[in-house]
């Protein structure tokens, strides 16, 4: 059984679980949502089901289930899947290359409760009590309390509060671990960042002074990437932090005391600036910062070779920084009202630094693989190169859309959410927390993946399935297919036909995945991650009498 490993390392591997329950949750809402996109009264049969939970005792509609479903969907997607596969990662990976202790260990649990319970209860308000703003909640929609299920916004403001302040902890814990031992007041932080960034070889780089100054020993720069992300985990999570208190402040009122507050006291067009300011900071900031991190700890150590270029890695991660700050209003390419010149600039122009940094990052990490030839393939990094083909051609369509004139065309049909967002979240972002997992698993349990086949097989499925999937869509959305719209008439049936074999395909992937990592854990060791280990070995010890 996993009795003989740490504490940290079953925690670990609770996360993972937890993240891949979460996946299995929304790929069956993603695949009810191209369902009834294929077939508009597929999902006639769930209106009486979900009609108990409606507060206003109506019956619920499928439409009213499609949307409720569009707006639960990224919300389990990325806080639970992602973020809990991240968090676990991180609390193990950092610590063990800094050769130090998480500094504060009981955060570690209370990071994983929080973030489930407040992950069901986002999901329990869109699926269950039919909260249906979607995720941008552009103001004043979340208060408009004619159009949205009043205690389903309550109940999704509470889950986001929980998740966002939760996330903060996380961000905490994993930067006072980073910086502590050696580092007093702000001047050793400072001293801290200018080593993790490599500020003084860029100084001396400039001025080709020969003598390097004293300063403390580098830190890993997959460290420096994780402590980097986590400043754009901070303002995205601040952000919608507060997203999730206006529905309280709005809500709880109306709903305790019949109270309405007027939703007009907030600019529309500022809360929509500074709401995509903060969500844009997981895709464009963390997840893509992450994402470069792991790859620069997974690709060194599964090809055994130090990473190409990495002091100008260092500096390419401070300047995606900048850049990150920067890039929001590309979201808003299409709003009219938005100022021309934040569009322009920062929408387009700044949005084109991040092809920069980004295939700055790709390049050392494919000059890391190719110098290390011959290389012996391993299931984690076959599905880095997943993951990297996936951002390409995600970031690629990224590209075309951060064109002003472009924008308008494509931004509010099923490209963007298609061969864009979907192909950088599941072959990009999801095949690499894949390739975590494959990679941790022998690490954490010393136990090798059962079957090279199912590897293959998974590999091969869902990269597949997430292209046939992602262009379909696209191809929809060049057709004239809105987003974030649920059509009565057949009108683009091939295409979502096609989608939802992709997503079939990707099933049988995910399956093949799940029954590798059970058989290779084995019951008892599955087990013994939910419930205790002494109940588990009585358990076993009767069965076998």
């Amino acid at each position: 059984m996993l009795n003989r490993i740490g504490w940290l390392e079953k925690w670990t591997l609770r996360y993972a679980v937890m993240g891949v329950v979460f996946l299995a949750m929304t790929g069956f809402e993603g695949a009810l949502m191209r369902t009834q996109l294929m077939a508009p009264e597929s999902l006639r049969g769930m209106e009486a089901l979900l009609a108990i939970f409606r507060p206003t005792g109506g019956a619920a509609s499928s439409v009213d289930i499609f949307y409720s479903m569009l707006t639960a969907h990224p919300i389990v997607g990325i806080y639970g899947f992602a973020y809990l596969c991240v968090m676990g990662a991180f609390y193990f990976l950092v610590p063990l290359l800094l050769k130090k202790e998480i500094r504060h260990k009981k955060l570690v649990p209370l990071n994983f409760w929080l973030q489930t319970i407040g992950v069901l209860i986002a999901w329990v308000a869109g699926f269950a009590l039919l909260f249906n703003s979607l995720y941008t909640l552009y103001w004043p929609l979340p208060v408009s309390y004619d159009r949205v299920s009043l205690i389903g916004s309550v109940v999704f403001g509470l889950g986001l509060v929980i998740i966002e302040a939760n996330v903060l902890l996380f961000g905490f814990n994993l930067i006072s671990t980073i910086v502590s031992d050696g580092v007093s007041g702000w001047r050793g932080f400072g001293n801290y960042l200018s080593s993790a960034f490599g500020i003084p070889q860029l100084v001396r780089w400039i001025t080709r002074k020969p003598e390097p100054p004293a300063h403390a020993e580098q830190p890993p720069v997959f460290v420096v990437a994780v402590a980097r992300g986590s400043i754009d985990t901070a303002i995205n999570a601040i952000v919608i932090l507060s997203a999730g208190a206006l529905l309280l402040i709005y809500g709880l009122p109306t709903l305790l005391a019949g109270v309405r507050l007027d939703p007009r006291a907030i600019d529309p067009l500022l809360y929509k600036n500074w709401f995509w300011w903060g969500l844009d900071m997981v895709a464009d900031g963390n997840v893509l910062m992450y994402t470069a991190g792991t790859w620069y700890l997974l690709v060194p150590m599964l090809v055994k070779r130090r990473l190409y270029g990495e002091t100008v890695v260092r500096w390419v991660i401070l300047a995606d920084l900048l850049v990150s700050l920067f890039v929001w209003s590309h979201h808003l390419l299409a709003d009219r009202p938005q100022p021309f010149g934040l569009q322009l600039l920062s929408g387009q122009f700044v949005t084109w630094g991040e092809f920069i940094t980004m295939g700055l990052t790709m390049f050392s990490v494919m000059m890391t693989i190719w110098l290390a030839r011959p290389i012996k393939w391993n299931p984690a990094l076959k599905f880095v190169l997943g993951s990297i083909f996936g951002f390409v051609v995600g970031g690629t369509a990224g590209l075309v859309q951060a064109n002003i004139g472009l924008n308008v065309v494509l931004h509010n049909t099923q490209w963007i959410i298609g061969i864009h967002a979907h192909m950088q979240l599941l072959a990009g972002l999801g095949m690499l927390l894949f390739a975590v997992v494959y990679a941790l698993l022998p690490l954490l349990t010393k136990l090798e993946i059962r079957s090279q086949r199912l590897v293959d097989l998974h590999f091969w499925t869902w990269l597949g399935g997430a292209v046939v999937m992602a262009y379909a869509m696209g191809m929809a959305g060049i057709e004239g297919m809105l987003r974030r719209t649920i059509y009565t008439e057949v009108l683009y049936q091939p295409y979502m036909i096609v989608a939802l074999s992709g997503a079939l395909l990707m099933t049988l992937g995910f399956l093949a995945f799940l029954v590798n990592v059970l058989w290779t854990l084995g019951l008892p060791n599955t087990l013994s991650l939910i419930v205790s280990d002494k109940w588990l070995q009585k358990r076993f010890r009767m069965a076998a009498a």
